[in-house]
């Protein structure tokens, strides 16, 4: 029997004879495996290291640089005065003038200098000092007003003629991000001894009257 030609956009008529069977699915992705139980799971992860299970709950985060030293000058060491206690104290600070106190003599009976030599009404008290500007001005270091406190807690301002002996400065100019080293002598009774430090520095920029003092602990003990 001869078939018509059905017309275009109709549906094809159902062919005739036994069904064809469906086509099975088929897939390019490989056969996934099926999951461990739950007890499985968790006993992995308690076996991982925690830096493993850190890494990736903080994925995409980068770790902070680590910080540097800043780099430091290499100062040749110098030796200490005859019977001088060398000072490891940390620096004070007042205005713009910092100060670092590096070695201290007390219980002297004497200042020799090039032209006399003078005894104290008491004793003398020879502390050695680093003043350093960090300031952008020039600042005034006037060694007049640095006094020493003993331990009946009386004060007492540079001895003079001490420092004049041993040709230190009254009062010296220090630039911006100059320092500069010498001594304090001062002349205290014998039966006291020296506790604290008090110094001043010079004002910062704008300011029209001395900072506050920093005192700085000598941990000296009391009388003897």
């Amino acid at each position: 029997m001869r078939r018509t030609p059905a017309p275009p956009g109709s549906a094809a008529p159902p062919a005739s004879g036994p069904a064809a069977a469906p086509l099975a699915p088929t897939s390019t992705f490989p056969s996934a495996k099926p999951l461990p139980p739950l007890p499985a799971l968790v006993a992995v992860l308690v076996s991982l290291p925690v830096s493993v299970l850190l890494a990736g709950c903080s994925s995409g985060d980068h770790a902070a640089p680590a910080k540097s030293t800043p780099a430091t000058y290499d100062l040749p060491p110098r030796t200490a005065r005859p019977d001088e206690t060398v000072l490891h104290l940390p620096p004070a600070r007042s205005g713009d003038l910092a100060f670092t106190l590096i070695g201290l003599r007390d219980r002297m009976v004497t200042v020799a200098g090039s032209h006399a030599d003078v005894a104290p009404k008491g004793q003398f008290v020879r502390i050695r000092l680093v003043v350093e500007n960090t300031g952008r001005i020039t600042g005034t270091f006037d060694t007049r007003k640095q006094v020493l406190v003993t331990s009946d807690g009386r004060t007492f301002p540079p001895d003079l003629d001490a420092m004049l002996i041993r040709r230190q400065p009254t009062s010296i100019d220090v630039g911006s991000g100059v320092r500069v080293e010498m001594d304090l002598w001062y002349d205290i009774p014998r039966q006291v001894r020296e506790t604290d430090l008090r110094l001043v520095g010079s004002p910062t920029m704008g300011a029209a009257s001395d900072p506050p003092p920093a005192d700085v602990k000598l941990g000296r003990p009391g009388p003897r």
